[in-house]
C-alpha cells in the first residue's frame, strides 16, 4: 500500500476493462485494437491487443452489465470485510458455457499471481458475484500479466485450489493488520501547508 501511495502511476486499466466485453467476442482483430482506443498508454494497448487475440482464439458472447440492469449485477460490488472495512470487486460482463454463467476478472498487473493469491482473488469475486440468482455462476480469472510480449490467458473456476475458510481469514487478517500501519504512517506524516486563497478582485485594497 505504501509502495504506491504517493507515486504516479500514468494510467489505468479502465480502458481494458472497458475493452474486454467486445473483445471477447472475437469481432475485432487485434490489429485493430489502436481503432476502439486510440492515444493510450503503451502497457494499456498491449494488454487491449491481448485481449482482442484471445477473442479471435477463444470467441464468447459477452453480455455487459450495464445493458442488463434487470440482471441484478453491477460493476462494482462491496464486500465488508470488519465495520468500516470494505474491499472492492470489479467486473463488467458475463457469457454462458456449457450452460453455466461465467464472470471474467482481469488479472492485469505486470507480475503473475501465485496460484493461492489467485485463488483468493477468485474467492472475493465468488463472494461478490456468486450469489443470490447468480449462485451457481463460475468464476474465471483473464491473466494478462507480463510487461512483454503480453498475452491473455484464462484460469477457470475449476483449475483453481479451493481456499478453506482459515486461510481466507489469514489473508483478511493480514489486510487488516496492513491497512493500520499504512494508516498509522499517514497520519503521522506532516500535512502539506495550505496555499494562500487568491485574492478576490473586490477584496483588493483601494
Amino acid at each position: 500500500m505504501l509502495e504506491f501511495d504517493n507515486a504516479r502511476i500514468g494510467f489505468t486499466h479502465a480502458y481494458t476493462w472497458g475493452a474486454m466485453p467486445v473483445a471477447r467476442r472475437g469481432v475485432f482483430k487485434p490489429d485493430c485494437s489502436y481503432l476502439v482506443y486510440p492515444n493510450t498508454h503503451s502497457r494499456v494497448e498491449a494488454c487491449i491487443r491481448a485481449l482482442f487475440e484471445l477473442g479471435q482464439r477463444e470467441p464468447v458472447d459477452t453480455k455487459r452489465f450495464t445493458d442488463f440492469p434487470q440482471s441484478g449485477l453491477t460493476t462494482n460490488r462491496k464486500i465488508e470485510w470488519a465495520p468500516g472495512i470494505e474491499i472492492n470487486v470489479k467486473a463488467n460482463c458475463w457469457f454462458v458455457k456449457n450452460g453455466l454463467p461465467i464472470i471474467p476478472l482481469l488479472q492485469p498487473r505486470k507480475s503473475a499471481l501465485p496460484e493461492e493469491s489467485l485463488a483468493f482473488y477468485a474467492t472475493l469475486g465468488r463472494q461478490a458475484f456468486c450469489n443470490g440468482d447468480w449462485v451457481g455462476a463460475r468464476i474465471e480469472i483473464v491473466d494478462i500479466s507480463g510487461a512483454d510480449g503480453v498475452y491473455a490467458s484464462v484460469i477457470g473456476h475449476s483449475d483453481l485450489i479451493a481456499l478453506p475458510d482459515s486461510r481466507v481469514s489469514q489473508f483478511v487478517s493480514t489486510y487488516l493488520e496492513a491497512k493500520k500501519i499504512v494508516d498509522k504512517v499517514r497520519s503521522e506524516r506532516p500535512r502539506k501547508p495550505q496555499k494562500a486563497p487568491e485574492p478576490d478582485l473586490y477584496d483588493l485594497p483601494n
